[in-house]
């Protein structure tokens, strides 16, 4: 079996283009008891991409993980889907951890922030 250097290279773009910028870790207290973790894709530039939202629901406390963008990254969590009613909590960066247990939604986002 060959493998063409085409065939090799949109296979790597592939891998790189489905990797997670950043991991949201879930807890069912202040981020000791580890739940579940939503691995993000779809996070937006925070100075210029498009509005980003991911409904979903789960755990009581929430914090970054293993952010793998330059400048750094950045969720905000609201207690509506859709992203609606902001909740005043933002996690950012790694060791961080926030109260999420009304959030229905979040918008992540990578850069200066």
């Amino acid at each position: 079996m060959q493998f063409s250097t085409a065939s090799f290279l949109a296979v790597l773009t592939a891998s790189l283009a489905s990797a997670a910028q950043m991991q949201i870790n879930y807890y069912s207290d202040q981020c000791s008891s580890y739940e579940g973790q939503v691995d993000v894709t779809w996070a937006t530039n925070v100075f210029n991409g498009k509005d980003n939202c991911y409904n979903y629901q789960f755990g009581s406390w929430a914090n970054i993980a293993n952010c793998n963008e330059n400048g750094g990254c950045k969720c905000n969590f609201f207690s509506s889907e859709n992203c609606q009613n902001y909740l005043g909590f933002s996690a950012s960066g790694t060791g961080n951890c926030i109260p999420v247990s009304n959030a229905r939604s979040f918008a992540c986002y990578y850069g200066s922030n």
